[in-house]
């Protein structure tokens, strides 16, 4: 009896191949999307001009360093959604008050207002490059960003925005552009310690551990559709390797470019002078799917907190932009739009800062989820384990360290 040929794409290998890929792409989810997102525009800024700096023995180590406190403190917030299933500002309500809740929202919307400002500068700086006019650029981000996080249904946004995160590889091909000598290898691990590495370290902290993201990781689980600790976990571990192998390309394509440290307002001038049009145009394309994934993620974050500190708790599967305090969500996103257009505004330095200004509220907001994850009353027989806890307290004194170098 005559068999049908099997032909390659038939075959039992790239049938499994197949299966492995769609599988790995349906299991991803706020774990995923929250570590994409926290490599943000002012994060891969802070990244590119951290590389060219030429001091990677200190900040690649470092990477390395803080992604087991990443992965733990997302871990943490991913334990107490599943034992509570309640919003983190009503957990945070139950455990210190409302008058705390309310205050702790207010601090952590302010700075994350501050941060969208640099996912607006990266968004319209890498639509100039690509030949978009800075207003036009800017418009088109506001009105993209207003328009996805409006979208009624959570799941729907968390889908989507998983979909576009796939541009992020776009860093990639832009780094793979680059054809350095043997000598500037040599170089961009030469840097000596000077005191402006502290400052730098603290901006890497605070894009690593953005509190933000506790609250997206806390509630996304609420509304989404993690159901067990085990799903979430490698969820978050594929999202922190995603991050580490992002971070990791941006800063070397910084490092790699050989003509010093980046100055000037604008670094994607600096890139395209320095590297070339397609290496630049290939990085603005990874800059703004950055930029738009962090503007999406943190603004509907903010608008998670504020609702629930402040207002009534919505649907678990609504988006948190709907209800009666939208328009406080809509006039944040506006406000820092509109700060781009300040004269004078320098990029480099607003990302190095938005990213430094997290890491110091960070051991705060460290201090809460600890104490919650450890309360019995609230976790049951999800409450963590002393091993877990003694690492979290690692993290706080990693955290005031690196605080305390900054610092004058």
């Amino acid at each position: 009896m005559h068999r049908p040929y099997l032909t390659t794409a038939d075959s039992p290998r790239h049938m499994w191949i197949s299966r492995r890929l769609l599988l790995w792409v349906v299991t991803m989810g706020p774990g995923v999307l929250g570590m994409v997102a926290d490599n943000d525009a002012g994060g891969v800024l802070s990244y590119l001009v951290t590389g060219s700096q030429n001091h990677l023995q200190w900040f690649l180590p470092a990477l390395l360093f803080m992604a087991p406190l990443t992965y733990m403190i997302q871990e943490l917030a991913l334990r107490v959604a599943l034992a509570t299933h309640l919003p983190y500002s009503q957990i945070v309500s139950m455990k210190f008050g409302p008058v705390f809740a309310k205050i702790n929202a207010v601090v952590l919307h302010l700075l994350n207002t501050i941060i969208l400002v640099t996912e607006f500068i990266g968004m319209t700086s890498a639509l100039t490059l690509l030949g978009f006019s800075w207003i036009t650029g800017l418009a088109f981000s506001l009105v993209l960003v207003l328009g996805v996080t409006s979208v009624r249904r959570y799941q729907r946004m968390e889908r989507f925005l998983l979909i576009l995160a796939i541009l992020n590889l776009a860093f990639i091909p832009s780094l793979f552009t680059i054809h350095p000598h043997l000598h500037t290898w040599r170089t961009a691990f030469s840097g000596s310690f000077n005191g402006n590495i502290a400052f730098l370290l603290l901006s890497l902290a605070g894009n690593a551990v953005a509190p933000w993201m506790i609250f997206w990781q806390q509630n996304a689980v609420w509304a989404g559709n993690v159901q067990t600790l085990e799903s979430g976990r490698q969820d978050i571990r594929l999202g922190v390797v995603v991050q580490i192998v992002m971070a990791t390309t941006v800063m070397l394509i910084g490092a790699l470019m050989a003509h010093g440290v980046i100055h000037g307002r604008n670094p994607l001038l600096w890139l395209k002078a320095n590297g070339g049009a397609t290496t630049a145009e290939l990085f603005a394309i990874g800059l703004f799917d950055a930029g738009f994934l962090a503007a999406s993620t943190i603004s509907v974050s903010s608008a998670w907190m504020v609702q629930e500190a402040f207002g009534k708790i919505p649907d678990r599967h609504q988006s948190p932009t709907q209800g009666s305090l939208a328009w406080l969500h809509t006039a944040s996103i506006c406000l820092a739009a509109l700060s781009v257009v300040m004269p004078h505004l320098s990029f480099s330095a607003m990302a190095l800062w938005a990213q430094a200004l997290g890491a110091l509220w960070m051991p705060i907001s460290l201090v809460i989820l600890g104490l919650i994850a450890s309360d019995r009353r609230i976790m049951g027989s999800m409450l963590i384990h002393r091993r877990k806890y003694l690492l979290a307290v690692t993290i706080l004194v990693f955290a005031g360290l690196a605080c305390s170098a900054f610092l004058p």
